[in-house]
């Protein structure tokens, strides 16, 4: 619940105000601009020079009501200095015209001279009149306008007092089924056990022919190291574990192996050669001449 504060908006002047205003300000530049017209020469130049200032005041005070003031300080003392000499200009013109004819009409001159003045204060006022008109309404035109964009205040809380307490709902009341009616079949409840996940039938493998003989196991290839020389080292020893296993490795498979060529391999085979056969001859001193020629390697062995 919001409700919005309420803003004090002046009034607009009435339109009788305006009314009595310019008759008033209205009569005293019809009696100036006669006075000075009457008092003139008979040529119309004449004439026109001497009604322009009452016309002069008459522009100057529209403006002023009409235009906003503007909001440089400067401009507006500029604005207000410029209308009081042109009404300075009209009110001596017009006193020294009315003057004159006044005198020329027989009045004495206690009468002629401050007869002027009733003109010339009639004017000053009714354009007072008309500035503080046009003052406000300027300001409640903006009060106007601050009232319609004034934020919304939200509502003072009301007291837990105030607070209307719940009204009950009453239940609603079972419908009647008619008799004949088909009774529709409760839905069966769903089983709260899980699901099994489905094993695959694994199947054994078949047994080893019988008879034959039993293919020794492949051995593991060694890591290869980042060294060369370890590399071909590694390579030595993995062929002389097939050598001892009874299938001894050729080049091209020793290759394969280290990801190497076939000529690779057979370099290390040709060395691994070369170590068993510096192994026997260093035992040869304990063992004899037979069992020396009997324990090297035979030619050509790993070599395709």
């Amino acid at each position: 619940m919001v409700h919005v504060e309420k803003v004090d908006v002046p009034e607009r002047p009435g339109k009788g105000a305006w009314t009595s205003v310019w008759l008033s300000f209205g009569a005293g530049i019809a009696a100036s601009l006669a006075a000075n017209i009457a008092h003139a020469g008979a040529s119309g130049g004449a004439k026109a020079v001497a009604g322009w200032a009452p016309l002069a005041l008459l522009l100057c005070s529209e403006v002023m009501t009409k235009v906003p003031a503007p909001r440089q300080r400067w401009l507006r003392r500029v604005q207000v200095i410029c209308t009081v000499i042109v009404a300075g200009v009209a009110a001596l013109a017009s006193y020294r015209h009315m003057r004159g004819l006044a005198l020329e009409y027989g009045e004495d001159q206690l009468t002629a001279s401050t007869l002027p003045l009733s003109v010339d204060g009639l004017v000053v006022v009714a354009s007072i009149g008309l500035v503080v008109l046009s003052q406000q309404r300027r300001a409640a035109i903006a009060a106007e306008r601050a009232a319609a964009l004034a934020p919304a205040v939200p509502a003072r809380p009301v007291p837990p007092d105030a607070v209307p307490e719940p009204v009950p709902v009453p239940e609603p009341e079972p419908v009647p089924v008619p008799p004949d009616a088909v009774p529709v079949p409760e839905p069966e409840p769903q089983s709260a056990r899980v699901p099994l996940p489905s094993l695959d039938v694994v199947v054994p493998p078949e047994p080893w022919p019988a008879g034959q003989p039993v293919p020794p196991p492949d051995p593991e290839p060694d890591p290869v190291p980042p060294d060369g020389a370890d590399e071909n080292a590694a390579a030595r020893k993995a062929w002389r574990d097939s050598l001892a296993a009874g299938e001894p490795l050729t080049g091209k498979a020793l290759g394969d192996r280290f990801k190497r060529s076939e000529r690779w391999g057979r370099n290390r085979i040709t060395e691994a050669k070369a170590e068993l056969q510096a192994e026997q001859e260093a035992g040869g001193d304990v063992a004899g001449g037979t069992d020396q020629q009997d324990a090297r390697v035979p030619v050509g062995a790993g070599v395709e």
